[in-house]
Parts: C-alpha cells; sequence; structure tokens
C-alpha cells in the first residue's frame, strides 16, 4: 500500500511493506523536484490509551541528519527536532506522552481528510 499527498509546497507519502507489515514508511519533503526528503521508519503497534501507535525506528530530516536508527536515539532532541522539521499534519500524529511514537490511525486519516495531487 502507497499513499502520497501534496499539501502546499511539501508532500507526504506513507507506504507499508507488504512483506513486513509491522512497518510504516513515511517520506516528507519539499516539492520541488530536488528529491531531498525526510524519512520515519514507524515499526510494530502497541495501544497507548485508546490509540494505535508505533514507535520510531529510524528518523532522518530532509537535511540528511539522523535522529534514530535501529530505534536508538542518536540525538537527545529527536522529538523536538521532527517536531520542528515535518509538516503539520505528521506534527498531530506524534503521540504528546509517548516521545517519538506516532498514532497510526491518525497518520492513515491524514491521507483521507486531505486530497493530494
Amino acid at each position: 500500500m502507497s499513499k502520497r499527498l501534496v499539501i502546499g509546497s511539501e508532500f507526504i507519502s506513507m507506504n507499508k511493506p507488504e512483506d513486513k507489515p509491522w512497518l510504516t514508511n513515511i517520506y516528507y519533503g519539499p516539492f520541488d523536484g530536488s528529491g531531498r526528503h525526510g524519512h520515519i521508519v514507524a515499526s510494530g503497534a502497541i495501544l497507548v490509551g485508546s490509540s494505535i501507535c508505533a514507535d520510531t525506528w529510524y528518523a532522518r530530516i530532509v537535511e540528511g541528519e539522523e535522529l534514530i536508527k535501529n530505534g536508538n536515539i542518536l540525538n537527545v532532541r529527536a522529538q523536538q527536532v521532527l517536531l520542528e522539521t515535518v509538516p503539520s499534519p505528521l506534527k498531530e500524529s506524534l503521540h504528546p506522552e509517548k516521545p517519538n511514537f506516532w498514532n497510526i490511525g491518525s497518520i492513515s486519516s491524514i491521507f483521507l481528510r486531505i486530497k493530494g495531487k
């Protein structure tokens, strides 16, 4: 499954590899033809409150800095940097009480709420 949205001058895309259904790949960046993008891999699924969430297994921002690799936080400000750099709809999907956890249902609903190009 693969989905893509263009929101103004930015894009967000998501795919779930058929051979690894526990992973969610999220790509985002400027929609300018440069190919520059951030990459987040959310892994697993756990119930946090009433939300189904996945932990950040890998995170790289558009500028190329890796924040999380193999589930290990490389930058102590990883969640803050993600909040500062990801497009607004993705910010809403970061779980407010669990750093580096993504609300998977919220991410999927982004693609239902917003019409892309």
